[in-house]
């Protein structure tokens, strides 16, 4: 018979499994989209997602291990790291929130435009958006481009007549379209971060169950031992 209660060591595992199964996910997404990733996120957020990855894999392999050798230094460390994961985040969660939070309440300034880098980012996303300007095809003045050219009748406006090309473009401006996105996105990552809070606050008290439950079953063995050398000690009908 182990030394673990079998019904908490199969949560454990299940609770393991998870981490393991997310793990080897998001090894095979990356190794998928990788040159597209590395186009669009830069070599830093790649190999911070390369690091999260394999180390949800490792993290993963010593819970199952320390859950089968029932080793108290294993389930030790996996509790000191299971703990050290939620504190982390939970604060990446918290700092997700704030950003939300702060993102609801920005207004962009008219004179953003007149950066090179703003014009060149709004040319791009304009027509994947179906926008036009930061908060109204204003923003461009007397010189509309191309992207803001509007081919849905559902998102077109005319275009005044004092402008230059095109003559319909997108009714809509793109500021509070890309705002929406980005909440929608914090919002999905603070989720996913509380979400693995949750679970690694799971996986700490379980491991710190075991690690009882193995001590005790490691000191009623030394205790008995013990006994069995003190002179006078006679085995009990049941042992």
């Amino acid at each position: 018979m182990g030394k673990i209660n079998r019904c908490l060591k199969c949560v454990f595992v299940l609770l393991n499994a998870v981490f393991g199964t997310f793990g080897v996910l998001m090894i095979i997404g990356l190794v998928k989209a990788h040159p597209q990733l590395s186009r669009e996120m830069g070599p830093e957020s790649l190999a911070g997602l390369w690091v999260f990855s394999v180390g949800m894999l490792q993290v993963s392999i010593l819970g199952l291990t320390a859950a089968k050798t029932e080793k108290t230094a294993l389930l030790k460390g996996f509790a000191g790291l299971m703990g050290a994961i939620m504190i982390i985040m939970m604060i990446l969660g918290i700092v997700k929130a704030y950003y939300r939070n702060q993102l609801k309440n920005i207004t962009p300034d008219p004179e953003m435009m007149a950066d090179d880098t703003v014009q060149k980012v709004l040319d791009n996303i304009q027509g994947q958006l179906q926008c036009c300007g930061l908060m109204s095809y204003e923003d461009w003045g007397n010189s509309i481009p191309l992207s803001c050219e509007c081919l849905e009748d559902n998102v077109c406006t005319d275009r005044p007549g004092y402008l230059e090309r095109p003559a319909k473009i997108y009714s809509r401006p793109c500021f509070p379209i890309v705002s929406d996105l980005l909440v929608y996105a914090l919002t999905f990552s603070m989720g996913v971060f509380f979400v693995f809070a949750v679970t690694t606050l799971l996986c700490l008290g379980a491991s710190l169950l075991m690690i009882g439950q193995v001590r005790r079953h490691d000191g009623g063995r030394g205790g008995q031992a013990i006994a069995m050398t003190t002179p006078g000690y006679k085995l009990s009908p049941g042992s």
